[in-house]
């Protein structure tokens, strides 16, 4: 605290000083006048008198001093030792300033910005406390939910440790019957033959695709039970990067015991029907990379050319069955190449090679051939049964070849886009009232579907819709995976004056549901919502216009963003949804602007941030903020009866 002291003992020495040259030029004049003057009675009183002003003048700055440091410079150093208090310690009240005329509303403002810190901090910590409490009770409630999920769920880090398991994976494993039960941070080899594993991770590495998943089929280490398992790589994992270098990603397995399914068609297998067995969708690219790599791992080049096609089949087993393939070829076999084509509703896995043929018989013996595919007694001929499947000897042709043939293909169309796959959930609804009222309803407590449309012009009576996107907040956020968002085929060519202003063209929406099938989708959607929109009379236009033909009425409660601009900023200012974005400060991307789903997105998240503004007004229920837009309704219609 010695430096809250240095302002008072520096306005001291200054009043110190200011008396000191006072007393020195009083001095001065008096000797002055002391050798100029020639009469001794003078003389003597103005040095009397100059004394007395001596005193009188250290008298005034003294009471100067004295004044200032008591009413300025002590209320100053104890302002700043109360604000420093409040900063760094924790108390939770802070004395209120009484009136100072010498320092007016500075020591108030002061005090009430100090409140104000306080205010803030406390209901910060309240805030977190209470936030806290709510993700405690919420992952509780998440882990009983997984330990309730009739399947296994389980978490692994790159380096196939178990990070992660629900109830169920124990009895999966063996539980405490066998005295296998799992433990975190140890290897999944313990509990499951991983080469299926390993290699449908290795898969997923190379697709760089976080949505895509494998489906495979592995086995427990202790009973060999056979599981069949979906993965997927974590979309994030803690800590991706350690000393710059990118850590790789975690995945995720859901399983369940398929054992006595695996029995039944075991049985079938030599029976027609083969395609009962479990198998899942591959692209024959990661297909033909996979067994690329395992040859390479085994000093065998292969040489690929392959049709981008969806196989049906366990990759696993059929890339065991190439590489064994492969490795029995007759020696010397140079250029080896495998060629993945179409073959009526299948497709055809052509190994060709420079050397010696391989004949029928060789391929026959070559089936009943053992493979390690984390199967007991699984061999080559299984792995086809399965399948239904089989594979033929070429010697005849230019080089000699071996044809495998799949039951079911069909041609790769490009990934779509990712859609997410997150849970979706609100616990605070569980202890939520049903609101018999809407217009006594808390503003943060409404369900509201924020929309918007794109049409051929701006006459609803003339023009069509030609896309319809809305989002939905509930319990005051956004929830980012329930979003609407359809093309609509008018049933009529859009002009391309409209075209240049949203994008749409004719042939975007050729084979987009009709104006009857995505109005009556959209009524679904919004169905107990509050509805919002950018001057919702033009959108809501042309949803009425069609309230007859579909047979959906749209009876909701409507706000408008507009409207409600006008409210918060006055009615002089611009209510373009670009403007109301700027005040937000809202960014709209030139791609998402004049996009429904990028407008109504916009919009969305305006009266998230509207929602507050309007409460610190007292308009804090949806019939407050009725009464309140009403009287601007000479800018827009009232769509509120």
């Amino acid at each position: 605290m010695a430096t809250s002291h240095r302002p008072r003992r520096r306005l001291a020495l200054l009043f110190a000083g200011l008396a000191t040259g006072c007393l020195a030029a009083l001095a001065g004049g008096l000797i002055y006048g002391y050798h100029r003057a020639n009469d001794p009675d003078i003389l003597e009183a103005v040095v009397i008198g100059g004394v007395i002003a001596g005193f009188v003048i250290s008298g005034l700055i003294t009471w100067v001093w004295l004044l200032i440091d008591e009413n300025i410079a002590r209320r100053a150093q104890r302002l700043t030792g109360l604000i420093r208090a409040g900063t760094h310690s924790q108390i939770t009240q802070f004395p209120h300033a009484a009136p100072n005329p010498y320092l007016g509303d500075l020591e108030t403002a002061a005090t009430e910005l100090a409140h104000a810190y306080l205010d803030t901090r406390t209901i910060l910590q309240r805030t977190v406390e209470r936030e806290t409490e709510q993700l405690a009770l919420e992952k509780t409630r998440l882990e009983r939910l997984l330990g309730d999920v009739p399947v296994g769920v389980m978490i692994c880090s790159a380096e196939h440790q178990l990070v992660f398991y629900n109830g169920h994976v124990m009895s999966l494993l063996g539980g405490l019957e066998t005295g296998i039960s799992p433990g975190l941070n140890r290897p999944v080899s313990d509990y499951l033959y991983t080469s299926s594993i390993e290699h449908a991770y290795e898969r997923l590495l190379r697709t760089q695709d976080p949505e895509a998943a494998s489906d495979i089929l592995c086995a427990t280490v202790e009973e060999g039970r056979v599981l069949a398992a979906r993965m997927r790589l974590l979309d994030e994992t803690p800590g991706s990067e350690t000393d710059g270098r990118q850590r790789l990603p975690g995945y995720i397995l859901t399983i369940r015991d398929v054992t006595g399914d695996l029995a039944t068609h075991s049985i079938r297998a030599n029976t027609d029907r083969p395609g009962d067995w479990p198998l899942s969708m591959i692209r024959s690219s990661d297909l033909a990379a996979t067994l690329q790599a395992t040859l390479r791992s085994k000093g065998l080049l292969i040489a690929i050319d392959s049709t981008e096609l969806i196989l049906r089949c366990d990759g696993f087993q059929i890339i065991a069955v190439l590489s064994l393939l492969v490795q029995r070829l007759p020696s010397p076999a140079e250029q080896i190449k495998l060629v993945i084509t179409p073959e009526e509703a299948g497709a055809k896995l052509q190994v060709e090679w420079q050397g010696k043929p391989l004949e029928q018989h060789d391929l026959d013996t070559l089936s009943g051939q053992p493979v390690d595919v984390g199967l007991a007694n699984m061999t080559v001929k299984g792995i086809l049964s399965i399948h239904g499947a089989y594979w033929l000897a070429n010697s005849h042709a230019a080089r000699p070849q071996v044809n495998l043939f799949l039951r079911e293909a069909r041609l790769a169309q490009r990934r779509p886009p990712s859609i997410p796959r997150t849970v979706v959930y609100d616990f605070g609804l569980l202890s939520k009232a049903g609101n018999a009222e809407v217009s006594a309803t808390q503003l943060d407590e409404l369900t509201y579907v924020v929309f918007d449309t794109e049409t051929t012009g701006l006459n609803a009576e003339q023009d069509d819709i030609v896309q319809i996107a809305a989002v939905r907040i509930v319990n005051g956020r956004r929830i980012q995976n329930e979003v609407f968002d359809t093309l609509v085929n008018p049933g009529r060519t859009i002009p391309a004056a409209s075209t240049k202003v949203h994008g749409i063209t004719d042939a975007m929406v050729a084979n987009a549901p009709d104006i009857s099938t995505a109005v009556q989708r959209f009524h679904k959607f919004s169905r107990n919502a509050v509805l919002v929109a950018h001057n919702a009379p033009f959108d809501m236009g042309f949803l009425k216009k069609y309230e007859a033909q579909t047979g959906c009425r749209f009876s909701n409660p409507i706000l408008d963003t507009v409207l409600l601009s006008a409210v918060l900023f006055g009615e002089r200012e611009s209510h373009s949804l670009d403007a109301l974005a700027h005040r937000l400060s809202i960014t709209i991307s030139e791609e998402a602007r004049h996009t429904a789903i990028g407008d109504a997105t916009a919009t969305a998240d305006a009266i998230l941030k509207i929602i507050p503004a309007l409460k610190a007004r007292n308009l804090n229920t949806f019939g407050d903020v009725l009464k309140e837009v009403r009287t601007h309704r000479r800018l827009l219609q009232d769509l509120n009866g």
